[in-house]
């Protein structure tokens, strides 16, 4: 396959594996990354140091086995195989959740806790392997610098689409009013779902032609190359851009690990299915338009109106607060303009700044930067984000024993100060980084 294809000469297959993969493995983080937490803070405890431990772990496993699987696909010069036998042990992951012992008594809570960090975090070792890894390497593979803010656009909105999926198919079974027989259906339904992807994916996905295997270095050299002083010096701009990408999405961690606690027990909204479907419809069609616009006038032209829109949306969803058990109607409506603007963002910054890096990785070196990326748009966010939302919480939340602890709406406004760092890296790739989103257009 030419290097210089755009978007829409990829073949058919290239499309349903890059949807099937990108779709399936977000359904998985879904689970992971949102429900995990909602099983930990309704089923095992509501104190914030449970959830943030979790998410710490989960994000520090998630890393080392990306750069371990980076290393793997690179010198193997495959991508397929860890994908799809990822997937299908990923699925198993999920199904093992069923067995956990819900509603324990406060001398089981610690240990508990303990037992859903570990299984999390086996969880984040394989599906870090065979998507954020194995997956990414194949994505940079088959697209190029034509149309890869279209490709990851587009993969963006695989998390809204996965949510939707989960939401509007399985939410009913992890609500306020779930019993334990529920929570475990919720697993063992959501677990078929990648195993069966990986099996098929095996008859459909085929890797790009003429990738070698590439065992120039050592293994260890392999497994660090992204993160070694010289690399980070040689390949600026590319760590530039993930910086953009890590300050967005340490925004995001510091409220989306509550937010379905939030909409459903701080704003009180019990009937969210409808409002929460037009947030995620709006803002992936929206996205895409923008996405469009990225590649036909340049992501140079985005950075900061979008930066600022994210901004504003969290200022706007932090004033549902005021409209708490008054006006259920004016609440719903400021949630869904501010969430449009918030998830909205979220999908387009990674257009622009996931492009962009995608732009900057050396030919042959597809694998080994995943690594850093992990570090970057993972790790580092995934630290951040719940531990300035454990703070948030405690603060607001002072003398209040665990069981009755509200997750606040001042979440949002932590998200939104976070959010003004983005600026630094965004003033950076915008004046430095050439803007190729145009070349090879017709």
């Amino acid at each position: 396959m030419s290097n210089n294809k755009r978007v829409g000469a990829l073949g058919g297959k290239a499309w349903f594996s890059l949807i099937l993969f990108g779709l399936i493995g977000q359904i998985a983080w879904v689970v992971e990354n949102m429900y995990f937490s909602r099983f930990m803070q309704s089923e095992i405890t509501r104190a914030p140091y449970a959830t943030t431990l979790m998410v710490a772990f989960s994000a520090i496993f998630a890393t080392i086995s990306t750069l371990l699987g980076g290393a793997l696909c690179d010198r193997t010069g495959k991508r397929k195989i860890f994908v799809c036998i990822g997937y299908v042990l990923w699925g198993f992951t999920i199904m093992m959740f069923a067995l956990v012992p819900m509603q324990p008594s406060e001398d089981k809570v610690l240990p508990m806790v303990i037992l859903v960090v570990a299984m999390d975090c086996i969880m984040s070792v394989i599906g870090s392997i065979s998507n954020d890894s194995s997956f990414n390497a194949w994505v940079t593979d088959i697209s190029d610098t034509s149309n890869r803010a279209r490709v990851d656009t587009v993969l963006a909105i695989m998390p809204l689409l996965a949510l939707a999926v989960v939401f509007v198919g399985f939410d009913g079974l992890t609500n306020t009013d779930a019993t334990t027989d529920d929570w475990k259906k919720f697993f063992l339904l959501l677990g078929i779902i990648p195993t069966v992807g990986g099996i098929i994916g095996l008859f459909i996905m085929k890797d790009k032609e003429g990738i070698k295997p590439n065992k120039d270095n050592s293994f260890l050299s392999d497994f660090t190359y992204s993160l070694q002083p010289k690399v980070i010096k040689q390949n600026k701009m590319l760590y530039i851009c993930l910086a953009g990408n890590m300050v967005s999405a340490a925004a995001y961690q510091v409220y989306v690990n509550y937010l379905f606690n939030i909409i459903e027990g701080t704003l009180k909204i019990k009937n969210y299915i409808i409002p929460v479907a037009v947030i995620m419809l709006v803002a992936s069609v929206g996205s895409v338009i923008v996405s469009a616009a990225m590649d036909k006038y340049g992501k140079r032209n985005f950075y900061y109106p979008t930066i600022i829109v994210g901004i504003v949306g969290c200022i706007i969803t932090w004033c549902a607060k005021f409209f708490i058990d008054k006006n259920e109607t004016a609440e719903t409506i400021i949630l869904v303009i501010g969430g449009i603007m918030i998830i909205g963002v979220s999908l387009v910054m990674a257009g622009l700044f996931t492009a962009s890096y995608r732009d900057c990785i050396p030919k042959g070196k597809e694998g080994l930067f995943q690594g850093c990326r992990m570090v970057m748009y993972v790790l580092v966010p995934m630290i951040i984000g719940p531990v300035v939302a454990q703070i948030i919480i405690s603060l607001m939340n002072k003398g209040v024993a665990d069981a009755d602890i509200v997750y606040p709406m001042e979440l949002f406004l932590g998200a939104a100060v976070i959010m003004l760092f983005c600026f630094i890296p965004a003033k950076i790739v915008r004046n430095n980084l050439p803007d190729k989103s145009n070349s090879n257009e017709d």
